[in-house]
Order: structure tokens, then sequence, then C-alpha cells
């Protein structure tokens, strides 16, 4: 097995903790560098949000469990506990991380000549950043999201991974990549143009629910076992392989679902305060004439300003009731089949 699944057993698996260099040594050093910033910041720029640290922490925390704690051992033996990883892989460690916005305080907790001689000339790179800003425009971010999901879930290859380090390295650390860059894109606090504006973001987080569901529905509804490489030891707790890929169908239709939901709302919070800020850089009061037609003065004045935007929120609303409809149908569905 991959990552040493062979030998456990229901009770050594509970204390099949890992303390790898490349996974926890890095944890520990970004949590180091991170709280290091945060002090620095907090002397030279006035107190920082207790809720953005906690969420880096969390988010950080989320990333050990899912790749140093027993879950890794289960998830090379049920594909029901392997799910349960990818999620907190794939989207809870990567959104908490991103919504923590740690940039700078990452930044700040390097030492000086590491932010002038290493940090700068990469922020300062046109052809990394023309790289990043092409892996975060918003159709790229969503189908890399997607396929990472998709492509490790065909049996051929997701058998592969469970028997192979290379590849089961190959399948976290892309899961891990598409997810950073996907929330990259979906919180980015920068005014973009229309085409890749908040609109656009929850329209595409709505198609992630619906990926979710075909995915979800087709493997929980099957009736035959696909991912045979988890019987070769033996599935952990005597779970019978039907079971145990119908459970895993389970989690990738409903909590990866769930997960997105969170993520709209944290969007649709995010949305309103950048139109906030919008309007406060347009209709700013200089004084000129030219500034003082910006202001509605009557009710139909100011129903013509605020159009567009309740157009694109109430589309964005109508979505979210329709694909939540789809989740409790759906899920109500499988539960009377089963």
């Amino acid at each position: 097995m991959a990552h040493g699944g062979e030998g456990l057993t229901e009770e050594t698996v509970w204390s099949a903790w890992n303390f790898t260099p490349e996974v926890s040594g890095l944890i520990v050093f970004a949590l180091v560098i991170y709280l290091r910033g945060a002090v620095r910041r907090r002397t030279s720029s006035g107190p920082q949000r207790p809720l953005r640290h906690l969420m880096f922490i969390a988010g950080t925390l989320t990333l050990f469990l899912a790749l140093q704690s027993p879950i890794d051992a289960m998830a090379e033996r049920m594909f029901l506990a392997h799910q349960i990883q990818h999620i907190l892989l794939r989207m809870v460690g990567p959104m908490l991380i991103v919504l923590s916005y740690p940039e700078a305080v990452l930044i700040a907790g390097l030492p000086r000549q590491v932010r002038k001689r290493l940090i700068a000339p990469v922020l300062t790179n046109r052809r990394l950043s023309t790289v990043f800003s092409t892996l975060t425009r918003p159709w790229a971010a969503f189908w890399l999201f997607i396929l990472s999901l998709y492509v490790w879930q065909i049996p051929s290859v997701h058998n592969a991974a469970l028997t192979n380090s290379a590849i089961h390295y190959a399948m976290h650390i892309t899961m891990l990549i598409a997810g950073f860059l996907f929330f990259a894109m979906i919180f980015s606090r920068r005014d973009t143009k229309a085409s890749h504006g908040h609109g656009l973001r929850i329209f595409l987080l709505f198609a992630t629910i619906v990926s979710n569901i075909l995915l979800g529905a087709l493997t929980t509804l099957k009736e035959v076992v696909l991912y045979t490489a988890y019987d070769i030891e033996g599935r952990l707790f005597g779970i019978l392989p039907l079971v145990d890929e119908t459970g895993g169908g389970y989690i990738i239709w409903v909590p990866s679902s769930m997960m997105i939901i969170i993520a709209i709302i944290a969007t649709f919070r995010g949305w309103n305060a950048a139109e906030e800020r919008r309007f406060a850089r347009r209709y700013e009061w200089t004084g000129s004439n030219s500034a003082a037609l910006e202001f509605p003065e009557t009710a139909a004045e100011l129903r013509i300003k605020v159009a567009g935007p309740n157009r694109r929120m109430g589309q964005s609303l109508a979505l979210g009731s329709l694909a939540l409809f789809s989740i409790v149908m759906a899920t109500a569905i499988t539960v009377l089949q089963l």
C-alpha cells in the first residue's frame, strides 16, 4: 500500500499518527512564520482581526489532520475515509486559509533578507504573475478544481494511487493546489471586470455543487464495486465494499456540497463589501458639480443606480435556492431507494 496501509487493524489504526518532515515540518514552519508576522504587524500597523488568525490556524491544522492523523491511515483501507480526507485537503483547509487572507502576515513573518532577495523578486516576476493570473481566472480555476476530483475518481487511476506512493502524492498535491487556486479566485478582494465578478464566481460555485451531486449520485447509486484496491489488505471495521463506496459517494454528494454553500455565503458577504467600497469611491463627495450629479435625488434615480447589482444578486439567490432544493430532493430520493 502507498502509505503503509498493510498491517493496520481496527485497534492500531487509531494510533497511526504520522509526523513526516515534508508535511508536519512545513505546517509547523508556516505556523511559526505566521505567528511571527502577526506579532510584527500588531506592533507596526495596529491590532489585527482575531478571526483571521483563527481561520489560518484552523486551516493549517485541518491539513495536518488530513495528512498526518489516523484519517490518512484509514484512507488506505476505506473509500469512505479517503473521501473525508479529500474534503479536508481539497476544500476545508484551503478555504479556511484563503479566507484568512494571510499573505501580508506571512511576508511580515519572514526575515528581512528573505523578503528582499527571494519574495520581492518572485512577486515582481512578470512570468510568474502571468501564470498565477491565468490559473486563477474563473473558468481555469473552476475546471482545475473539478478535474482534481473527477480524474482521481476514475477507478483505474484511483486504484493505482492506492498502490503507488508517487501517484498517491501526486493525487494529494494536485488536489491541494487546485483547492488553493479555486478559493483564491472565489474569495479574491480585487475589484475585477464584470466578466470576472462575484456573479460569475457564485455561478461557478453552484456549478461545483451540481458536479458534486452528479459524481456523488453515480458513486452512491452504483451496484458494483469499482475501487478494488481497498480489498487487497481488506477494508477496516468489517465494512462491506459496496457499503463503503456508497458512503464515500454520499460524502462527495452532500458534505462537499454543504461546504460549497458555506463558500457561497462568504462570497455574498464579499460581494456586498466590494459593492460598498465601489460605491464609496464612485460617489465620494468632492464638492464639484459633476460629483453632485452622481448622487440620486429621487426614488427613480436610486432604482436606476441599484438595478444592475440587485438583478445580479437576485439571479444568484435564485440559483442558490435551486441548488439547495436539488440537494434536498436528491438526498431524499437516495435515502428512500436505500
